[in-house]
């Protein structure tokens, strides 16, 4: 290939280093990065509390163990009770662990990735509020369906909280 010689996007650099200007200053690895107090004013005192939107959030929800592992989500195959409802299907499998761990599962059925996610968040934080009155020992595998795209928060919640119920997960004995 010939080389065009008066190019625009090439450049004659030298091959030698550039020498350090003089006056530059950086900071020590131990400074601070603030510049150095006015002689002639008082420091100012600061808070020790955290800087940021974490103050005065209110309580903080429980956290919810949730499935990760393939063999955790094959495992529903093999057994276990389902519920359904127009929104979503529930599947329950007792454990002998202290906690309830829940699964969930958004197919490609839902839409992309974006819808697919906030469905998920939305799933998670219901059930956050939720968690407090879960029985321990059980999984749950909950699966949604197109029609959660378009319920509202309230229409969600009514049917985890009718579904999860009815698997005895939520608040005692399971429906028959």
């Amino acid at each position: 290939m010939e080389r065009i010689p008066d190019s625009p996007d090439e450049a004659d650099l030298p091959a030698q280093e550039a020498t350090p200007r003089q006056g530059a200053w950086l900071p020590r690895t131990d400074a601070n990065g603030r510049r150095p107090p006015h002689p002639d004013r008082a420091p100012r005192s600061r808070s020790e509390a955290a800087d940021g939107l974490t103050i005065g959030r209110g309580e903080t929800k429980p956290r919810l163990v949730m499935l990760s592992r393939p063999q955790d989500f094959a495992a529903f195959g093999g057994g276990g009770t389902t519920r359904s409802h127009p929104l979503l299907t529930a599947r329950f499998r007792r454990t002998d662990l202290e906690t309830t761990r829940i699964g969930l599962s958004t197919s490609r059925a839902l839409g992309g990735a974006v819808v697919r996610n906030r469905v998920r968040r939305r799933l998670r934080e219901a059930l956050r509020v939720m968690a407090p009155s879960f029985q321990p020992g059980w999984d749950v595998l909950i699966i949604a369906r197109p029609a959660i795209i378009e319920a509202d928060h309230d229409a969600l919640v009514s049917a985890l909280r009718r579904v999860l119920r009815s698997g005895g997960v939520l608040g005692g004995q399971a429906e028959t």
